[in-house]
């Protein structure tokens, strides 16, 4: 059996369409992975994460992304190319838990994903109005940010009602900015460094990073910014060659991010030393990324450093209300959720789905403006947490299921620690100085309201069994 084979990528795109009422066949790999990409916002997660990791582990900022990349989210990609040909779904988590563990696992996890979907449009919402307000002074203060987080999350809910082509267009065009600042900027301090007396090798060595304690809590960042490549699948019912147009995006995605951040922790520093980029504050003026634009672009340009974090808010806002209205669909068509969030309109578009994540986030907007920015940093971790571990889960028992013994020993030994990495940082994400325990607290406060949708998901099957019945006995 060849590697292809064993990890069941679909290489003659066999599975041509999968069960669905969204609007199939629209879109190609090139569509899927700008979406999924356009989940992972590089310029504004960079803009917000990399000093951070720069303060963590200093030069080795690139070592902590390459750690993360191919352990663990390189695993996890390869696990979701193994589940996507078995159980080809809009709602990935949701339906891998629920067909190859267990069904009211299924349902917790589905509404995981989704929070954590959800949570991410306000968040990206109040980061946006964040730069707004810094392109445009005159639209300054905490009311008038909210009134902008809304509006944005109102026009992308218009965007999303029109269909997933536009959607996947709109996304296209922010993309092309935005990689061209983040890893532009990235290319100019690599071959015009201002900073000379920095040593390639420090950049990925252990020891640079402070040790392996350093580095593991480094490793928090960087799966934070290598995250939701997993997006792609979302779009596996409009994909035009469904199972082999997603295998392909969430390699490519994640490869993507990881060459886009890589090139950004490399050449940043060698435009400005590491130590001042480590103490450089995210408030609204593009943190790091303005540090270095300010040095390779003219003053008159200085404006696009706050642009692409705004054009790459939006464009993880829309990916976002996209993803959580997919899974929602998906979740309501198999009986998990209400039946109206399973509807369509004219375009194809789950809208009430979309509806009700844009009413979520415009609550969120006002009950958790920018100055609670760090709940929303700990609801994403925490789901997404929860969400990988147990699609690697689901992963291993599928293994046990189609592979013998010793095949499927081989294939889950890198799963299996991988879970492990990733509770790793679910621990870390609930012990971080200023929030003790508030991810902890989002994570079981999320489990307790999908165990209760669980329960009544089947309290309801029950009675719709004993409905079917007493009409057979009459």
């Amino acid at each position: 059996m060849g590697f292809l084979d064993l990890i069941g990528y679909d290489r003659h795109g066999a599975v041509t369409e999968v069960a669905t009422t969204l609007n199939k066949g629209r879109l190609n790999t090139y569509g899927v992975t700008l979406a999924a990409l356009g989940f992972n916002a590089p310029a504004w997660v960079a803009a917000s994460s990399m000093s951070v990791l720069y303060a963590m582990v200093g030069h080795a900022a690139p070592l902590a992304i390459v750690v993360a990349y191919f352990f663990p989210m390189l695993i996890l990609a390869f696990c979701l190319v193994y589940l996507v040909r078995e159980a080809p779904s809009a709602a990935g988590v949701f339906t891998y838990v629920e067909r190859f563990l267990h069904p009211g696992m299924g349902t917790v996890l589905g509404w995981t994903y989704t929070v954590m979907a959800a949570t991410v449009a306000p968040m990206t919402a109040v980061i946006g109005a964040e730069y707004i307000q810094a392109l445009f002074p005159s639209l300054a203060g905490d009311i008038q940010a909210r009134i902008i987080g809304t509006a944005m999350l109102l026009l992308f809910f218009l965007i999303s009602l029109r269909g997933i082509v536009l959607t996947a267009k709109i996304a296209g065009l922010f993309l092309v900015f935005e990689i061209t600042v983040v890893s532009g900027l990235g290319l100019c301090g690599i071959f015009d460094p201002q900073v000379h007396n920095l040593s390639f090798a420090s950049l990925y060595s252990v020891k640079a990073a402070g040790g392996w304690g350093s580095l593991g809590a480094g490793l928090l960042f960087g799966l934070w910014m290598l995250a939701n490549f997993d997006s792609a699948i979302n779009y596996i019912e409009e994909a035009k060659v469904p199972v082999r147009t997603v295998q392909r995006s969430l390699l490519l995605v994640l490869s993507l991010a990881f060459l886009i951040y890589s090139l950004a922790a490399i050449g940043w520093q060698y435009a400005v030393p590491v130590g001042k980029l480590a103490q450089i504050v995210e408030d609204g003026n593009s943190g790091p990324i303005a540090a270095i634009a300010n040095i390779y672009l003219p003053q008159s340009l200085s404006w696009i450093a706050l642009f692409v974090v705004v054009t790459s808010a939006c464009a993880g806002m829309q990916i976002s209300l996209n993803s959580g209205a997919r899974t929602m669909y998906r979740m309501s068509s198999e009986g998990h959720l209400p039946e109206m969030f399973g509807k369509t309109n004219k375009h194809k578009a789950p809208f009430v789905s979309v509806a009700s994540i844009v009413a979520f986030g415009i609550l969120m907007v006002w009950i958790k403006p920018l100055a609670k920015i760090i709940f929303y940093y700990d609801a994403v971790t925490i789901t997404l947490v929860l969400s990988y571990a147990s699609m690697l889960a689901a992963a291993i028992r599928l293994f046990w299921m189609k592979h013998s013994a010793g095949v499927a020993t081989m294939l889950s030994i890198l799963p299996v620690f991988s879970i492990f990495i990733i509770l790793y940082v679910g621990y870390s994400a609930g012990i971080s100085p200023g929030n003790l325990y508030e991810a902890w607290y989002i994570g079981a406060a999320v489990i307790v309201i999908g165990t209760i949708l669980a329960f009544m998901k089947k309290r309801n099957l029950r009675y719709k069994n004993r409905v079917v019945m007493g009409a057979a006995d009459d």
